[in-house]
């Protein structure tokens, strides 16, 4: 599948093949959901984004981050692309999870209670974009910084650190309004709540 709207870009070898864009009929419409856009003709591959995740999340460095940079081409040109959990409308690693220890909360924020993990990695199996990741005390993945003390709606961390305007946060409603409709919602059947401004 395609990641998003970037024309060739390739998501991770074991992603399952998405449905394009509108969120799935799962998705409970009265909710405000929150989510990700990114500018991908901003995004410089500084790695601001990368290293305050790492900071705030304290994630050590042995164990990668919750948010990263992947670099594509796209017709002959190179783009970087800032990516962490999608908190899709309808999570695959919830549905999975023997031990009910991911849920979606308030916001359409998707979390894992470490406590309640068996560490039995099908939500990596079933994740479309990669995302979880473990580490001792369990899955680790993107909470839009509520573990670090961020309330719900305030702007991450990783937002907070981008110099180049490349990553804002907010009800995907509201940014879908700010880029004027431009912005497209990144590719997949589970409904990311990620978009993409190309232009």
């Amino acid at each position: 599948m395609t990641l998003g709207c970037l024309g060739g870009a390739r998501a991770p070898a074991h992603a399952q093949e998405g449905a394009g864009a509108p969120a799935p009929s799962g998705e409970t419409s009265k909710q405000t959901q929150y989510g990700f856009l990114l500018n991908v003709k901003n995004c410089v591959d500084c790695g601001e984004c990368v290293e305050a995740c790492r900071l705030w999340s304290r994630t050590p460095a042995s164990i990668e981050a919750r948010r990263t940079v992947s670099t594509y081409e796209i017709a002959g040109k190179e783009v970087h692309v800032s990516t962490s959990c999608m908190h899709c409308a309808v999570p695959a690693c919830a549905s999975v999870c023997p031990a009910g220890a991911i849920s979606k909360g308030d916001g359409g924020v998707v979390t894992v209670d470490k406590d309640r993990c068996i560490g039995c990695k099908y939500c990596y199996q079933a994740c479309p974009y990669g995302v979880p990741h473990y580490t001792s005390s369990g899955m680790d993945k993107c909470d839009c910084c509520l573990g670090s003390g961020v309330p719900l709606g305030e702007v991450p961390h990783c937002v907070r650190a981008c110099k180049v305007d490349a990553l804002s946060y907010g009800p995907l409603d509201d940014l879908v309004a700010q880029t004027k409709g431009r912005a497209q919602r990144v590719d997949g059947s589970t409904g990311p709540s990620y978009l993409l401004l190309r232009s």
